[in-house]
């Protein structure tokens, strides 16, 4: 099934900001907003987004303008109602970058973080931070790699549940080719894809 056939069980809903994927029924309370990489194609991120939506949460795929989230992330707080304690924040690689950022100059008001594929905070420190927040890192990522994870794990609030992606690379977060500097991955896409969605949705579960 192409990613965005429209069913009964799948609504999307494409404007020029962002694409929205939600449940037709057995909707949860809580909602995702989900910032692209850096100069990614944001429909590489389409197939996680619909899947998570395929398990009850609203999915809000931010398109970039750009496509470059360092320039563009501040504008969800016109998109959003964010005061409505409703909304997780996340991203891959630049776009988990700066979700952080987000989280950093507006706290208390996202449920949740989530990082996917980054070394991030490095400039920024979030250990004072209590929000509920989630970093999957893969061990073959040419961009991110686990030493640089590490080494920077202690900017991240004391509640992060660190998971490693054994096997996986930097493109494999999203349907991205194989990226300039990334390492090979020793599973497939599809084993990469599914890892993250379950460990992502586990998250979603416990913040909902």
């Amino acid at each position: 099934m192409d990613t965005f056939d429209r069913n009964s069980e799948i609504s999307i809903i494409e404007s020029g900001d962002k694409i929205t994927f939600s449940a037709s029924s057995e909707v949860k309370r809580i909602e995702v907003i989900f910032f692209q990489g850096g100069l990614a194609d944001p429909k590489a991120y389409a197939p996680l987004c619909r899947r998570i939506a395929e398990n009850g949460f609203t999915c809000h795929l931010i398109k970039m303008a750009w496509r470059l989230p360092q320039y563009d992330y501040e504008k969800i707080a016109k998109m959003f109602d964010l005061n409505s304690g409703q909304y997780v924040i996340g991203g891959h690689s630049q776009g988990a970058k700066m979700a952080a950022q987000f989280v950093y100059e507006n706290p208390n008001i996202m449920k949740g973080l989530f990082l996917l594929g980054t070394s991030t905070p490095k400039d920024i420190d979030l250990s004072n931070f209590s929000i509920p927040t989630i970093k999957l890192y893969a061990e073959n990522d040419g961009l991110a790699s686990v030493e640089e994870v590490m080494k920077f794990k202690d900017k991240l609030p004391k509640n992060t549940k660190l998971i490693l992606i054994q096997g996986g690379n930097h493109s494999q977060f999203g349907f991205l080719g194989r990226l300039f500097l990334d390492d090979k991955p020793s599973i497939s896409l599809e084993e990469q894809q599914q890892r993250t969605l379950e460990a992502l949705v586990s998250f979603l579960n416990e913040i909902n």
